[in-house]
């Protein structure tokens, strides 16, 4: 079954002159960044979908907190189970309280 997205995700527009695309994605929670994905278009990797995930200011952060997917969707997963990691790992939590 195909992975639903927990948070919210929007194409990533870093300014007006960069018109957003279908193959880059940012993660929210609320107003805080919990990660990216973005398809890689050449390299060894093309295809496949670079994850990179962060969340708040924390005092201790977790590895891996990067790596790649065959599908979009897998990537998303990736991004929004890190953040949850990171989040318990702070004793932080988040909108939803995943466990």
């Amino acid at each position: 079954m195909r992975y639903q997205p927990l948070y919210r995700w929007r194409r990533t527009q870093i300014d007006k002159n960069d018109p957003p695309t279908n193959e880059d994605w940012s993660g929210y929670d609320g107003d805080v960044s919990i990660g990216r994905i973005q398809k890689q278009p050449h390299g060894p990797m093309k295809d496949k979908w670079m994850w990179s995930a962060h969340g708040p200011r924390v005092r201790r952060r977790l590895t891996p907190h990067q790596g790649y997917e065959p599908e979009g969707r897998e990537a998303m997963r990736n991004v929004e189970e890190y953040y949850h990691l990171l989040m318990r790992h702070n004793e932080l939590r988040g909108s939803l309280d995943v466990d």
